[in-house]
């Protein structure tokens, strides 16, 4: 009796580690773990490659060029509006990007006040488009969506991993998506999420994204047959940030 009592007392540990442990994984996959690896990997050369493209010239508290750069190292992420934006010598530039200069540029341009850490942008060779990042939640929902956040109808943690796949485009700074997939950590959204009413509120309100830059104008983002990610739009040449 008592060495049955013995097998029972190791299968019910056995078991209970194996909950805790699939727990563990399911909650560290939110947010603890890092996003899915879509296998693009930048250089210091892909992000400046981006920036000539664009135009762009970032100053922050003063600092630009291999300053900035330094400085960007051990960035404290803030609010945006812990800041002062000043947006000037708005141009219309037309270019393409590979999938390593738009990772690098959505990466290294703003990583004090962006939202997304480790992302990922791919093109894939049918058109599709994949993303892939660690969402800072807690600050999205106070510095672009603190009017309809109490109206998610389930708890976020303040991190979550996400990771999409479909066909997006944007054309007049409105964006148009066809989701294939969309997760929120190990969690793939129900296919009635990726349907037409559940896609227009996000092509509603993922825009407030980047239209956070007042003037921009995307005129078009779409990709081409070479996997590039292809950009007409008008864009601010010259942007200062101080803090308030």
């Amino acid at each position: 009796m008592s060495e049955n009592k013995g097998k029972f007392k190791y299968v019910f540990l056995a078991v209970t580690v194996l909950v805790i442990g699939s727990l563990f994984w399911t909650y560290a996959s939110f947010s603890l773990l890092g996003p899915k690896d879509l296998g693009v990997r930048y250089t210091y050369e892909d992000y400046q490659s981006a920036l000539e493209k664009t135009g762009i010239l970032v100053e922050y508290e003063g600092l630009t060029g291999d300053e900035l750069e330094e400085h960007k190292k051990n960035v404290e992420k803030k609010s945006i509006h812990d800041y002062d934006f000043e947006f000037a010598d708005y141009e219309r530039k037309q270019f393409t990007l590979s999938n390593e200069e738009a990772t690098a540029l959505l990466n290294e341009l703003a990583p004090g006040f962006w939202w997304f850490n480790d992302l990922q942008v791919k093109v894939l060779p049918d058109g599709t488009m994949e993303g892939s990042s660690k969402a800072d939640i807690k600050r999205l929902k106070t510095d672009l969506y603190s009017d309809v956040a109490d109206d998610v109808p389930f708890p976020l943690p303040d991190s979550l991993n996400i990771y999409s796949k479909g066909h997006v485009s944007v054309t007049n700074n409105q964006l148009s998506g066809d989701p294939e997939k969309f997760t929120l950590g190990p969690v793939s959204l129900p296919d009635k999420y990726l349907e037409e009413d559940s896609v227009s509120v996000m092509e509603e309100y993922f825009p407030r994204i980047y239209t956070v830059v007042p003037g921009l104008e995307i005129k078009s983002l779409s990709s081409n047959s070479d996997g590039e990610f292809v950009f007409d739009g008008v864009i601010p040449q010259k942007v200062s940030v101080t803090k308030k």
